[in-house]
């Protein structure tokens, strides 16, 4: 607004400007507290991949480095069967692991598109469905 708008006012109109002004404030300062709050979320999850990522990279690691002792011992052996299945087990977790933290990702940028501008319902919120990293491996 101009002076010369603000100077045309009555002092009730002024008043109700000030107030609709502080009401879209505070709506504001809470939709960027919902967004930073995501953005933390969203940090953890990328934190917590990381670390299992690297955990799995080192269990990986070890698994050759034991199969290359194993192979220098009998070089014409093949791996052994419980090698072979902590390999695939590991690499069911991998790929379960990486599918659930899409999923959630997914989930999270839909939830926020589909939020209306004044902030979540009163219902409460959404479901989220929650993915065992250990399952595959009862399949295997």
């Amino acid at each position: 607004m101009s002076d010369a708008t603000i100077d045309g006012l009555s002092p009730g109109e002024l008043a109700t400007v000030v107030e609709l002004q502080q009401i879209e404030l505070k709506r504001l300062l809470g939709e960027q507290k919902r967004l930073n709050d995501r953005i933390d979320q969203l940090l953890r999850l990328q934190e917590r991949e990381q670390v299992l990522r690297q955990q799995m990279q080192a269990a990986l690691d070890r698994l050759a480095e034991q199969r290359a002792a194993a192979g220098a011992d009998r070089p014409s052996a093949l791996p052994s069967p419980q090698l072979e299945r902590r390999l695939h087990r590991t690499e069911a977790r991998f790929k379960a692991l990486q599918s659930a933290v899409g999923l959630l990702v997914d989930l999270i940028e839909r939830t926020s598109d589909d939020d209306p501008p004044h902030g979540p319902p009163e219902s409460g919120g959404g479901h989220v469905r929650v993915f065992a990293p250990g399952a595959p491996e009862t399949q295997i």
